[in-house]
């Protein structure tokens, strides 16, 4: 009986082993990247007639030097989520006398003049360094949430000087805690 009972378990799990899925429910799968990142700014960084040093410099090394050419360089860069398709970029740069000739691969190249402009807009947050001292029932209620933890928040327009902001003014928003 008990031989009969194991053998009927063990193929009960082989056979549900065999069939499981790639993704079990339930199961975390991390992200994985591979390769080299390349961004929209480094590709626009990118002119004719550089030379590899300088290229290298705003790429970073390439995935793959290939021995047999070595004026041509690979960026390969693969991503795939834990619950997802796998997305795979490939750039390949070609070379002429150490010179940058051509780029190809999957990534288009955009002039600088149709980039789209973003705007930054800086803000500063002022945080008081002394805790307001309380009381142990206050600070019961505060930490299960039904003490006075308002604070107050102070919006000042003033403009700064345009050397200390690159794009203009900025707000400052100020934070500081309410009066006892």
């Amino acid at each position: 009986m008990k031989t009969l009972l194991i053998y009927t378990f063990s193929i009960l799990i082989l056979s549900l082993s065999g069939c499981s899925a790639d993704k079990i429910p339930g199961v975390y799968r991390i992200d994985i990247q591979q390769g080299n990142d390349v961004t929209q700014d480094m590709i626009n960084q990118l002119k004719p007639d550089m030379t590899k040093v300088q290229v290298a410099y705003v790429m970073g090394t390439p995935l793959l030097i290939d021995t047999f050419h070595p004026d041509r360089w690979d960026y390969i860069y693969s991503f795939h989520p834990g619950n997802g398709n796998r997305e795979e970029r490939r750039l390949t740069l070609y070379f002429i006398d150490d010179k940058l000739n051509r780029i190809e691969g999957d990534i288009r190249t955009v002039e600088r003049e149709n980039l789209p402009q973003t705007e930054r807009v800086d803000a500063n947050v002022v945080v008081p360094l002394t805790d307001k001292k309380t009381g142990i029932i206050q600070g019961i209620l505060g930490t299960v949430g039904l003490g006075e933890d308002e604070q107050e928040i102070i919006k000042s327009d003033t403009k700064q000087p345009t050397s200390s902001t690159p794009e203009g003014s900025s707000t400052d928003t100020k934070i500081s805690a309410p009066a006892e």
